[in-house]
């Protein structure tokens, strides 16, 4: 049998990475997690949350910038989380005029339950997959984020 270059297995990644996020995507996976989370939001907004999380009180301006998404868009879909209470806007302490947000209580309720939903498809995604094997991909998949990570510039 003949080895694998790196070009194919460089495709092979771009293929199967490529595809992995197009069906996570898929509006049926997301009815799925957000069902099971009982959260009903936009999968924006669940990226929205995730980042407010990593970032702590931010301007929209950083996270729209953390998200590579225009200011107008995160202006949105933040007034959408704030209805919802899953976000609170903050005075600028540096200045008054200006804002920042962060995870409300429930917001970050609403994100435990959403990331417990996830990880419960991966654990029924890896059944059958013995432990050097979820080890080996856990740290492909690691040391491939940080590569794109150091790619774009995200710490």
């Amino acid at each position: 049998m003949a080895a694998i270059s790196a070009t194919d297995t460089s495709e092979i990644v771009e293929v199967a990475v490529s595809d992995l996020i197009r069906l996570f995507n898929r509006p049926a996976v997301q009815r799925r997690l957000m069902a099971d989370a009982g959260v009903a939001i936009e999968v924006g907004a669940y990226w929205a949350l995730v980042r407010i999380d990593d970032l702590g009180v931010c301007r929209p301006s950083e996270l729209a910038a953390s998200l590579g998404v225009d200011a107008s868009t995160i202006t949105h879909r933040l007034q959408a989380l704030e209805r919802d209470d899953y976000v609170e806007r903050l005075t600028d302490p540096a200045d008054g005029r200006a804002c920042q947000v962060r995870l409300s209580s429930d917001g970050a309720a609403a994100l435990a339950r959403l990331r417990a939903a996830r990880r419960a498809l991966f654990e029924c995604l890896l059944l059958g997959w013995d432990e050097q094997e979820r080890a080996d991909f856990a740290a492909a998949a690691a040391r491939l984020r940080a590569a794109l990570r150091g790619e774009v510039g995200e710490a």
